[in-house]
């Protein structure tokens, strides 16, 4: 019974391990993606991309440059469901596609996944952004009627990409649950959405509704969902909270911040006490003269009469009072919020922190017109806005609600209650374009704001130069000279030039006045040398006139012989005004030798210098023969190259002088000897002695000791070999040479002779040689014919 029964156990044991075993697995391969993904944190050189699955899982990124086949990957085999991955290292500016998975399976990838780096300090582009708060409503038909056609006629009419969507808080109604987040944001939108745009969110009251603390404690869900820049990552000033942060785009400066949670559990941001409060203005000092624009957004807004009135709730008359004064101190761009279910938008305004009743035109905004730039009249852009702030509650995403008032706050330019829409906003530079997309698809409202336009500027150019004139606007263009639709003008002035552009609807004019300076000239300075020897070094001062010196680089040109700079030689090349030179060993001799300084452009004057000579070094080598058969007189010819007169000097015979280049001089050797050549020189100083530089005499062929017969050598023409035949009685010890006539070697041998030695010719074609004997006391020379 005992043994069955540990089977029994052991069955069981076995069961259990194979029903965790395929728990394991299930987990590993059954994920399902239930959130997103979706972009969080999104910089010039990374991003965060979140995703939630069904089951814990170990996770992997995958992705690329767009049109590159390198894949990078990044895994983490830690098991969750909440999934985190940042991506690091990117290049900005720069479009990527991406998937998301576990280590084993892809649980999203296609077209609608990819993300695009913002620019970096040096580049610049559009930069598009979707704003929109209270949107995430499904409570009544009307409102999910309004989100849906809100959301179908953004994706109507965006233009390009969008890099940046704006979350202005009361993201998911009524109280911004997990499930309130999953059901009306995160399924309702999609990867279409959410898989290639960057969500930079704030809070709105609806968020801290979840919990009865949760404005205190600050644990919602909200909080769990997003991914914020908090230690200045992204730019700005660390907050070291998700509750607000701030962070760069570009040329932007955002500023998110949280209007209804409260700080150490008393202070709202509007209250000079909180943390928040203390952060945003060391925030916006830090920023001051950094970033072209400045955007700040939160929940609750300064001015509204739609939904809310900002003249009658508390907290709207104290986020005006005391935040509004510091937009204005720090010439903050524009402010967004929702709240209020309705748009709102103002004038470029400031220093209104009254009721609305207070509030005049002639006095509050800082330029009366609309903004609209169209032609109608009163439709101007807002131009060289330097000061001033737009107002805008963009709250009628989802929501649409109204509270009866007929009358909208009078800061409003254009205000509707009867239509929802979101805003989108495009910064090219330093021109701001707005348009609020209505429900619809009409673009129900639009404005512009351009920053440094309009300006005068005053050039002097050169002579010949070309100059690139860039307008100070994006947009339409024409120019006085009748180029149509081209930012930038490039032309060569001739004479002095006005030229202006203007935009099509006749708001920005630019002024350019162009000086043009006399043609410049460029000469060589007087020469401190008539004539000078290649290899030398030169130094050449040259002085240009009517242009700015450093502009341009010079090069330093050699005339042919003839004095012509048909095909001149570069010398060198330079930004200073002398150069110093070695002369090239290449240079012919000549009298007519010219230098040029030519600048990196052709429409210089340029005035050469005067003639100079070039002279070359002295060379000098034997010519002809160098083993010479004694003679009574001999000719020693010599050759020389360089430039005359030459002085030279060989051995046993006086120094001499040449004006030619080759000459010959006779000489009568008594005996055997060697002329040496022991040097050469002429204007260029002591020249070189080429290799040939020895002429061997040989001894007379009857010497004294042939007289004697203390040898024979027979026969004599042969045809074959010789017998050299010892008649001195002793034995002749040495070394025997053979040479051709020209005093080539062409064979030597130690000997030792008692009676005879032969020597064969067989290998040496017909002609006349020289044959050496030498010992310590003898030499005899003979001529040897062979057949």
């Amino acid at each position: 019974m005992s043994a069955l029964f540990s089977l029994k156990i052991n069955t069981l044991k076995i069961a259990l391990f194979l029903i965790l075993t395929l728990l394991f697995l299930n987990i590993l391969h059954a994920q399902t993606l239930v959130r997103g993904p979706y972009l969080q944190q999104l910089s010039h050189n990374s991003i965060t991309i979140r995703w939630r699955t069904d089951l814990p899982s170990n996770e992997a990124v995958t992705f690329q440059k767009q049109d590159s086949s390198k894949v990078f990957t990044i895994k983490n085999t830690e098991l969750t469901t909440e999934h985190i991955v940042q991506i690091t290292n990117l290049q900005a500016n720069t479009k990527y596609t991406y998937t998301v998975g576990t280590n084993d399976k892809t649980l999203a990838s296609g077209k609608d996944f990819y993300f695009i780096t913002a620019p970096d300090a040096t580049q610049s582009r559009p930069i598009n952004i979707w704003t929109m708060g209270d949107f995430g409503a499904s409570s009544t038909e009307k409102y999910t009627l309004n989100q849906t056609l809100v959301r179908d006629q953004y994706l109507k009419n965006k233009e390009n990409h969008t890099d940046l969507w704006l979350w202005l808080g009361d993201n998911a109604y009524c109280c911004g649950t997990d499930i309130e987040y999953q059901k009306q944001i995160f399924d309702f939108y999609g990867s279409t959405i959410l898989g290639n745009t960057a969500i930079f969110p704030v809070p709105g009251n609806h968020e801290y509704y979840e919990t009865t603390t949760g404005q205190v404690d600050k644990k919602i869900n909200y909080f769990n969902v997003i991914t914020v820049p908090t230690q200045a990552e992204m730019g700005g000033v660390a907050s070291n909270t998700k509750e607000y942060y701030a962070y760069n785009y570009g040329n932007i400066h955002f500023v998110a911040l949280d209007s209804y949670g409260l700080d150490e559990g008393k202070y709202r941001l509007y209250d000079p006490q909180s943390k928040q409060y203390q952060w945003l203005l060391r925030d916006l000092e830090a920023n001051q003269g950094k970033s072209l624009w400045t955007i700040i957004y939160f929940h609750h807004p300064p001015y509204t009469k739609r939904s809310h009135d900002s003249n009658a709730e508390p907290e709207l008359v104290a986020m005006r009072e005391k935040l509004v004064p510091i937009f204005d101190k720090f010439q903050v761009d524009m402010v967004l919020s929702g709240h209020s279910h309705s748009y709102e938008r103002s004038f470029l305004m400031k220093g209104h922190t009254g009721h609305s009743l207070s509030f005049d035109a002639k006095v509050h905004a800082v330029q009366n017109v609309n903004g609209k730039y169209e032609s109608n009249a009163g439709s101007a852009p807002f131009i060289n806005k330097y000061e001033g702030t737009i107002y805008c509650v963009v709250g009628s995403a989802g929501r649409l609600d109204w509270n009866g008032d007929p009358n909208p706050h009078p800061s409003s330019v254009y205000s509707n209650v009867t239509i929802g829409g979101s805003l989108l906003l495009t910064i090219n530079n330093n021109r701001l374009d707005a348009r609020w997309v209505a429900s619809d698809g009409m673009i129900r409202d639009n404005f512009t704001i351009f920053k440094d336009v309009n300006k005068t500027e005053k050039l002097s150019v050169g002579y010949g130069e070309k100059v690139q004139l860039t307008a100070s606007w994006k947009g339409t263009h024409r120019w006085s000279n009748g180029v149509r639709n081209q930012e930038n003008l490039i032309f060569i002035p001739k004479k002095d030039t006005l030229i202006t552009v203007v935009d099509s609807l006749g708001f920005l004019k630019d002024i350019f006045q162009i000086s043009v300076l006399p043609q410049p000239k460029i000469f060589v300075k007087t020469l401190d040398f008539d004539q000078i020897c290649v290899k030398n070094k030169a130094k050449i001062n040259f002085e240009v006139q009517n242009t700015t010196f450093d502009k341009w680089t010079y090069q330093l040109e050699l005339s042919n012989p003839d004095g012509l700079f048909d095909k001149p030689t570069i010398l060198d090349k330079s930004n200073k005004n002398s150069f110093e030179i070695i002369l090239p060993d290449t240079m012919q001799e000549s009298k007519n030798y010219h230098f040029r300084v030519k600048p990196n452009v052709d429409f210089f004057e340029s005035i050469p210098s005067k003639a100079f000579s070039v002279n070359r070094p002295a060379n000098i080598n034997f010519v002809g023969e160098k083993t010479i058969t004694f003679d009574s007189t001999i000719n020693l010819k010599l050759r020389f190259e360089g430039t005359p007169p030459f002085a030279y000097k060989i051995s046993s015979l006086p120094e001499g002088i040449s004006e030619n280049k080759e000459i010959n001089i006779k000489v009568k050797p008594i005996g055997t000897i060697t002329y040496i050549l022991e040097k050469v020189s002429n204007i260029c100083g002591v020249g070189n002695i080429l290799a040939d530089n020895k002429v061997l005499v040989l001894a007379p062929l009857n010497t004294e000791n042939e007289q004697n017969q203390v040898v024979n050598i027979f026969p004599n023409p042969t045809s074959d070999e010789i017998t050299i035949h010892n008649q001195s009685g002793k034995t002749i010890k040495g070394v025997l040479i053979l040479r051709d006539l020209s005093g080539k070697k062409l064979l030597q041998r130690s000997v030792n002779i008692t009676k005879e030695e032969k020597l064969s010719l067989h290998e040496l074609p017909a002609g006349t040689y020289l044959l050496i004997l030498k010992t310590h006391d003898l030499k005899v020379s003979k001529k040897i014919i062979k057949l």
